[in-house]
């Protein structure tokens, strides 16, 4: 009898964290295609925002990724863009802890971008750039020295050092770069909070 009440009370222990994990608004939602790294989508929950609210959101940032002829920024309506950057190489999507809809990952051959839903809007939550074939509107690519992104990003505000990781803010809009070894390893475009 005891062994069913304690199986009783592990399970409802881990269905209450379950659900506890999807209703946090301190940790925005992740999705991640195997082998990518989790990069946070924006919780505009949060923020007090609703669906209606944002229909018309457009970035106030100049910070953008330009790749088939289109400008990529957080934020925006993706369908505006998808139609110009042909079959993504993998497409993953998951209910969204974060709001009501699926969170979608498209996996392109240089680059991934990640969408979160707004109403009948998949809207861009991050780009995470792969390689250095593809570069920021500004220049700057995986391999890059930090010295030399600093001096591409000396208008910004910018957050960190050279060493290991540097954030550069622009409105809503943070560009983030990951250093190993004293080159950029990782570029990734993702509301700034």
């Amino acid at each position: 009898m005891k062994s069913r009440k304690y199986a009783a009370l592990l399970l409802s222990m881990s269905m209450a964290a379950s659900v506890a994990a999807c209703s946090s608004t301190d940790e925005p939602a992740t999705t991640a295609a195997a082998g990518q790294s989790n990069v946070e989508t924006q919780n505009e929950q949060g923020s007090g925002e609703t669906a209606a609210n944002t229909a018309s959101k457009e970035s106030n940032s100049k910070l953008g990724f330009k790749t088939a002829g289109k400008e990529l920024k957080v934020n925006m309506d993706f369908s505006e863009v998808s139609g110009s950057l042909g079959e993504p190489v993998s497409y993953f999507e998951a209910e969204s802890c974060a709001f009501q809809g699926l969170d979608k990952v498209y996996t392109y051959s240089d680059f991934v971008v990640r969408t979160y839903p707004d109403g009948d809007i998949d809207r861009i939550s991050s780009v995470e750039l792969k390689d250095d074939i593809v570069t920021t509107s500004e220049g700057a690519y995986i391999g890059m020295t930090g010295d030399e992104v600093k001096g591409l990003y000396s208008s910004y505000t910018v957050e960190g050092d050279a060493d290991t990781s540097m954030t550069v803010v622009d409105g809503d809009t943070k560009l983030s770069f990951i250093f190993k070894e004293g080159t950029v390893d990782s570029i990734t475009y993702t509301a700034a909070e």
